[in-house]
Order: C-alpha cells, then sequence, then structure tokens
C-alpha cells in the first residue's frame, strides 16, 4: 500500500513526533499479503509556529502550523499522489487555528480515506475542539484510540458508533530482557535504586509532589536516585524559560534530597531512552489531573519492566491494573512515599509487578503494533474505497432537526432581544426593529410550513414591536433599550425597508384576518417615507415588500410607482458605478449583499423588465464570483469588506449573508424551475453546517443556536438574534424547497 501520513516527525521534539516515526516504521516493516511488497510511506510533517526541521527524506512536505494554504496544498498532493489511504496523528495543539480548527481542511478537502489516531480525547470539549470531533466521525473511515477508555469516553459522552472506533494500544520498543543490574552498570548506577520520570518537562507532570516523597523514603532507603529526564517542552520554554525546572531543583535542595536528585536535561533517542528504562527500577508517572488518555512514557516505562507508581489519569487506571502497577491519588506525596517504601521493603511484589509489566510489553511492542494497524487498514479500506460524497453532502447528511430553542430563550413577552453573550440573552442592548421584522417573517414562514397556535402567537408579539418602534410619520425608530424606551436619533433606513418587507409579508400569509389587518394599517402608514429612502439595502426591501403586497393589491397604481422608482434607484446607481470589472450597485461590497439582486429579480419579474432582469443576472454572477472558492461558499468579511479596486475581506464573515443567498436562489428556482439554483442554495445551506473557509459548524447543537460569525481561525462564539434568525430562515427555506422538488 502507499499510504500517507500527517502528524509531528523528528528531528521535531515532542511525543507525537516519536510516536509518528514509530507507527511509520512499524508500518513499513509490514508485506501487504495482497503485493508481496512492503508499504510505501510518504510523511506530510507538521512545523511548530515558524520553526523549521532538517527533516529526514521520508518527509515529502512539511506543512506550516498556521498557513492554510499549505493544508490546501498537502490535501491537493495527496489526492492527486494514488495514495491508498491517508492517517492522521491527532493532538488538538500540533495544528493550526483556534484548538486546532485547521485540521478541518484536511478532513474536508482529502478524498481518499482517511483514519486517523487519537491522542487526545476529551470527556468536555470547548465548541472547537467538539466541532473538530464532529469533522473527524463524519469524514474519517476509523478512528483508532489506545484504549478501552478512550473508547468508551467517545461512545458515552460523545454518542460515536462504537464499530467507528478500534482500539489499538500505544506501541513500544523491543525490550530483550528484563535485567536491570545490567542497565544500571552501563549507567554507572550499580549501587542505586533508580526512580525515574521521562519525556518533556512541564507543570502538567505533577514532578514537584514526588520530590515532595523523596525526604521520607531516602532515609529509609538512602540509595535511592530519582532521575529526571527529559528537556522542558518548547512552548513551555518560549512562555517561561526553565523556571519550573529550576523550582523542581531549587525545592529539591530545600528539602535537603539535592544529592538524591539526577536531572538530566536533554532530549535522548530511543535506543538511549532504552538504556535508562533498563536501569529503572520504580517508574513515577505524578500527573496532576486525570484527562490523559495516552501516556507514551507510561506504556514506555510499563514495557521495559519497571514497576510503575501513578496517579489515577485515565490511562494509568488502564494500563496499570492486573497488578501491573501501583496507583495513587492525585497531589498526595506521603501515597507515594509509602508505595516507594512498599515495593523495596517487598522484593518479591516489586520483581512480581515488573515480570507482570515485562510480559504485558511483549504484546505491544512496535512490530506486533505494525501489523494489527495493518490489517485493520486492510479491512477499513476494503469497504471504504473512496470518499462517495461531495463535502457538502457530508454535512447535509446530518441536519439536525428544526428547533426554536435559542430563538425563544432571546424572546421575551417584548419581542427578540438583539444580542447574546455566548449563547445567555443580553439585556443590555435591548431590541431592535431589523431583527424583530426578520423574526416577524420567521414566524409567518413557520406557520406557513407548519400551521400552530406558537406560531401565531410569535406573528402578534412581533407585529406588536413593530408598531410600537413606528412613530406618527410612518417612519420606524430602529432601537429599544431593555426599559422599553425609544432611543433617540436611530432611525436606520435598513431597518425601515426590512420592516415593508415584513409587514407586506404579513398581509399576503398571516393565519389570521386581524394580522392581515393591522399589518395593512402599518405598512400604509409607512409609504409615505419610500420616496426619502436612499440607502440601496433600504430601498431593497421597499422593493420586496411592494411586490408582495401587489400581489393582493394588483391595481394599486401608487404602489406600482413607489416600485418603479425604487428600482429605478438602485438601476441608476448600478449604471453611475459598475464597469467591466465592477458589475455592483455600490462601490464596496459590504453586508447582506444578496438582497440587492434579490430585490432586482422581484421587481424586474413583477414588471416584466428585461433591462432590470439583465442587471440582476450581472450582479448575482459578480457577486458569485466574490462569494465562493473550493466548492464552498466564502463571505465577504466586515473586517474591512471588499472596496472597488481594492481586496476582498475573508472574515468575519457573518450568517445574515448567507440566509440573502439562500432567499435569493429560493427565489430565481421559483421564477426559472431550474434546479441549478436549487444545488447552490445546498451549497449555501451546508456553509452554516461546516461546509466553509474553517470546516467548522456555526450551528451549536447543544443550544440550538447559531454562532455570530467565522473568523479567520475560530468561530465567534456569541449567538444573537440576528445570526439565530438568520439561521432558523435559512433552515426553513433548506427545509421548504427540499420538500417541494
Amino acid at each position: 500500500m502507499k499510504i500517507a501520513v500527517i502528524g509531528n516527525y523528528p528531528p521535531r521534539k515532542c511525543g507525537i513526533a516519536t510516536f509518528t516515526e514509530n507507527f511509520v516504521k512499524s508500518l513499513m516493516q509490514v508485506k501487504d499479503t495482497n503485493t508481496s511488497s512492503y508499504n510505501q510511506i510518504d510523511v506530510f510533517a507538521m512545523n511548530d509556529a515558524e520553526k523549521t526541521y532538517d527533516y529526514p527524506s521520508i518527509v515529502k512536505q512539511s506543512i506550516r502550523q498556521n498557513c492554510k494554504e499549505d493544508y490546501y496544498q498537502t490535501a491537493e498532493i495527496i489526492n492527486e499522489g494514488n495514495y491508498d489511504y491517508c492517517h492522521i496523528q491527532h493532538e488538538f495543539g500540533i495544528f493550526g487555528g483556534h484548538s486546532g480548527l485547521y485540521v478541518n481542511f484536511f478532513l474536508t478537502q482529502i478524498n481518499i480515506p482517511i483514519l486517523i489516531t487519537l491522542h487526545t480525547i476529551l470527556k468536555q470539549p470547548n465548541f472547537h475542539q467538539r466541532s473538530i470531533l464532529e469533522n473527524m466521525v463524519l469524514f474519517s473511515s476509523k478512528l483508532i484510540v489506545m484504549s478501552q477508555y478512550a473508547q468508551k469516553i467517545l461512545t458515552s459522552y460523545h454518542y460515536i458508533p462504537a464499530e467507528k472506533i478500534s482500539v489499538i494500544e500505544h506501541g513500544t520498543p523491543v525490550f530483550n530482557s528484563l535485567n536491570k543490574i545490567e542497565g544500571k552498570k552501563i549507567l554507572g548506577w550499580s549501587n542505586y535504586t533508580i526512580l525515574m520520570t521521562f519525556g518533556l518537562l512541564g507543570r502538567s507532570k505533577g514532578i514537584e509532589t514526588m520530590i515532595k516523597a523523596l525526604p521520607e523514603a531516602c532515609k529509609v532507603y538512602p540509595e535511592i536516585h530519582y532521575v529526571i529526564l527529559g528537556k522542558t517542552h518548547p512552548h513551555i520554554v518560549t512562555l517561561e524559560g526553565e523556571s519550573y525546572r529550576e523550582y523542581l531543583i531549587q525545592l529539591a535542595e530545600d528539602l535537603g534530597v539535592s544529592k538524591h536528585l539526577i536531572v538530566l536535561n536533554r532530549y535522548v533517542n530511543e535506543s538511549e531512552l532504552i538504556t535508562y528504562l533498563k536501569a529503572c527500577d520504580i517508574y513515577i508517572t505524578p500527573y496532576s489531573n486525570e484527562n490523559q488518555i495516552s501516556s507514551g512514557t507510561l506504556a514506555y516505562a510499563v514495557s521495559s519492566g519497571s514497576a510503575v507508581i501513578s496517579t489515577r489519569y485515565w490511562h494509568a487506571v488502564e494500563l496499570l491494573n492486573k497488578k501491573r502497577g501501583v496507583l495513587v491519588d492525585f497531589n498526595a506525596e506521603k501515597q507515594i512515599e509509602k508505595a516507594i517504601i512498599n515495593l523495596l521493603s517487598h522484593p518479591k511484589k516489586l520483581t512480581s509487578i515488573q515480570e507482570a509489566a515485562f510480559e504485558f510489553g511483549k504484546t505491544v511492542s512496535w512490530p506486533i503494533i505494525g501489523k494489527k494497524t495493518h490489517q485493520l487498514i486492510l479491512n477499513t479500506i476494503s469497504k471504504n474505497s473512496k470518499k462517495q460524497q461531495k463535502t457538502e453532502d457530508v454535512f447535509l447528511d446530518l441536519i439536525p432537526e428544526f428547533s426554536l430553542d435559542h430563538f425563544l430563550s432571546l424572546t421575551d413577552s417584548t419581542g427578540l432581544l438583539q444580542h447574546a453573550t455566548y449563547a445567555t440573552p443580553n439585556f443590555k442592548h435591548g431590541y431592535c426593529t431589523d431583527d424583530n421584522a426578520r423574526a416577524l417573517i420567521l414566524a409567518i414562514k413557520l406557520n406557513r410550513y407548519t400551521p400552530s397556535k406558537e406560531a401565531e402567537k410569535l406573528i402578534t408579539k412581533f407585529l406588536s414591536f413593530l408598531n410600537y418602534m413606528q412613530i406618527e410619520d410612518g417612519s420606524f425608530i430602529n432601537m429599544l433599550s431593555y426599559s422599553k424606551n425609544h432611543l433617540s436619533n436611530n432611525h436606520s433606513q435598513d431597518a425601515f425597508g426590512r420592516a415593508v418587507w415584513a409587514l407586506a409579508y404579513t398581509i399576503i400569509y398571516a393565519p389570521l384576518v386581524h394580522q392581515k389587518e393591522f399589518a395593512n394599517e402599518m405598512f400604509r402608514k409607512a409609504i409615505p417615507n419610500f420616496n426619502h429612502i436612499i440607502d440601496l439595502r433600504g430601498i431593497a426591501g421597499i422593493i420586496i415588500g411592494i411586490v408582495f403586497f401587489l400581489k393582493e393589491n394588483p391595481n394599486d397604481t401608487t404602489l406600482i410607482s413607489h416600485l418603479e422608482n425604487s428600482l429605478q434607484k438602485l438601476y441608476k446607481s448600478y449604471q453611475a458605478i459598475s464597469d467591466k470589472n465592477w458589475s455592483w450597485y455600490e462601490n464596496t461590497l459590504s453586508y447582506d449583499n444578496a438582497i440587492l439582486p434579490l430585490a432586482m429579480f422581484y421587481g424586474a419579474s413583477y414588471l416584466k423588465n428585461s433591462n432590470y432582469f439583465d442587471m440582476a443576472i450581472d450582479s448575482l454572477a459578480f457577486l458569485e464570483k466574490a462569494s465562493f472558492k473550493n466548492n464552498h461558499l466564502s463571505l465577504i468579511g466586515n473586517e474591512k469588506w471588499f472596496e472597488k479596486g481594492g481586496a476582498k475581506s475573508f472574515f468575519c464573515q457573518q450568517p445574515i449573508d448567507a440566509t440573502a443567498f439562500i432567499l435569493l436562489y429560493q427565489c430565481l428556482y421559483k421564477l426559472t424551475n431550474d434546479k441549478t439554483y436549487i444545488n447552490k442554495l445546498k451549497t449555501v445551506f451546508s456553509w452554516f453546517l461546516g461546509n466553509n473557509d474553517l470546516g467548522v459548524s456555526l450551528y451549536d447543537r447543544q443550544t440550538k443556536g447559531c454562532a455570530d460569525g467565522l473568523f479567520a481561525d475560530h468561530v465567534n462564539l456569541n449567538q444573537g438574534g440576528e445570526s439565530v434568525l438568520a439561521w432558523l430562515i435559512a433552515h426553513l427555506t433548506y427545509l421548504s424547497i427540499k420538500e417541494n422538488c
């Protein structure tokens, strides 16, 4: 087989780099029974930050952690490289983006079977970590974990099907014999009882707890020497230098046990490490918390035949059962002290534990693990010859049930609150007409899709809100404080257009006569303001509202005149600004862009004006060119927008823009019956679920809300009114289109 492996790799110094190297070597030593040849492997190595390494020839390409283009380029190389499958070594910290989100570029772009070895598994991941895990389930053929408990977490806490998961233990070197005397002789430690901890140093290792256990243990057994072997983790060195190592050395001096401490500040290769472990009588892992699902240092120590004393972190609890070690509580130096003295006081017990550990080690040596992994690969890819679905279809297969839960949590007796902090309503910002007009449209759409008393009550609520915000001249105040006071100097032409649209929609589709009449009264009161609106999005809302209104009032010449005047405003703006390179109505592509061609299509269709229709087609083509890439929606961000003659801003992308596209494609499908627009609508809707520039879902399956935006390396975790409305309107539109096709 030809295999692509993604992960850290030596000379980068970390546990996953060592693991990947051994993993690769173990697979390369296995002969493929189908071809009678050995596996061929190319490594794609992750670089941390801006560092570079002098990699061996097996590394085909390195990937800069924070460079998105490297991920896309690597995926393309793998897709075109005739590989049988791709194997990703996953740990959140080795990939770029918030919590390692950039791994999603591999998951969504690579089109051959993917297997993933999980080095970190969390019971309670954050939003971004949970999103990554969901994508790994969606896009991988198999997840590999290194313990039964890891599998239990995935099935019990994350509801991942057991058949998706395989358990293959952490591989270890081959230790040929259990002879501590020989190992100590090589290192000049023949007269010592060796206790040891090795690996990259960091405060989570809890080594200070072990040092605090030394004074009493050394009084009883003065030949004890505690070896701390390993460099400080490079990321920790960058942040705080060697302060932790210096603290440990000072602690030993303060406790009077510095002569019993051997601190080896070096990174050793595997053959050196084997020598040190052969000399180790008791290995200590005093980690300070349980959230460690895999420990290579622990696996190596057990396989070497060291008696292990460990805190009760997840991997240790499983690996040290069957009398292969001793477990103690976290931060419990007295328990460690007691365990050391107990083992040294009972040589037969010490030897029994060492022998049990050594025998277990024979079953997890790298040659054994390589064969197990190879067989799993064969079984897996025989059932998954290649990805069968487009990325957007993978996301769309898991569309959630329609839910108003988060929307209702933001809605009180007055209306829809404007903002949320995370998913919690934020009263400080009160309400706005713009959002509540959208909420009225949502409520009517919901009642059209599934008629209910709940929807009727929501329609009444949001109509009442618009009535409260409309003032004597027929215009609308946009902002309302939580204490129900109109905020002064706060008129929004954009919000005015949205309110007109919502009222007209109510006149046509509200279920109750009194709702239609009330909306009609407010709509007519607003008409004198139509000619005063110059904001293009406000004009677009008026156009759409008038077209809806004329469905039941086709002979209203005043409204037809307003429609023509409003369309002329868009048309003239387009004519004044557009050129061969910029087919748009404004000098800037900003927010809610698709509303402008949407309005032109509504108006052109009603008036049967081909010039307007052609202009709408041209502007849509221009907008699409600026808004799609790599087969997904890539919206214009609000950081700098997209100025004529300038460069597009990619972030922060907002849900309102995606929903505008969805409404536009729904309109075009109804006008043309061309299913091309249905396909485009699907692509846009999949943006919410993960088919976007980060491969991350903006929809939150826990809260049933929607994130406020997509940044360069993370999602805005606030879930305000505008965003949940965008999601729900998009969701309802997708469901209704899907059922009618």
